[in-house]
């Protein structure tokens, strides 16, 4: 078997997790709980549980995402002077994402984890709010990394 393919089969599964993740905490999981669940102690420390649990798989899918797209840059493609533009945006902007992720592990979250712990629950929902706001932004980036991804395969739309 094909080193690349694996390579690339890894990468994608990482990217559906990734996105379907945010897809899924920022547009459903999130709205939803606040809608449903008006008492502020009980949500913050249900969202604090649950995004716990999310962020293993986050991480995981960001060091799998960096693992295997830096591999094939320098193993498959020859180098970054090798890539076509739309390579680069990929990597640019997957780079940023995964820094975004690590920013908001250890900095939102630790503080909603604090909040939690403390029960101060203002602080939890200025926490959790971070945490929204950046989730969010990375939703939209990968949005645009898909864009130019399908560009860099199937050419512009233009």
């Amino acid at each position: 078997m094909n080193t690349l393919w694996i390579e690339q089969f890894v990468h994608i599964l990482a990217v559906i997790v990734w996105i379907g993740g945010l897809f899924f905490v920022t547009m459903v999981l999130a709205p939803t709980l606040k809608k449903e669940i008006t008492q502020n102690s009980t949500r913050i420390a249900l969202m604090h549980v649950l995004l716990r649990r999310f962020f293993f798989w986050m991480l995981l899918a960001a060091f799998l995402l960096l693992l295997t797209g830096y591999s094939m840059v320098f193993v498959f493609y020859g180098g970054f002077a090798a890539l076509t533009i739309p390579e680069w945006i990929m990597v640019v902007l997957g780079t940023i994402m995964v820094m975004i992720v690590l920013h908001t592990y250890f900095a939102p979250l630790k503080r909603l984890r604090r909040a939690v712990r403390d029960e101060d629950w203002e602080a939890g929902s200025k926490a959790l709010g971070q945490v929204r706001m950046l989730a969010s932004t990375n939703l939209v980036l990968s949005f645009i990394v898909i864009l130019v991804g399908i560009w860099g395969v199937f050419g512009t739309p233009w």
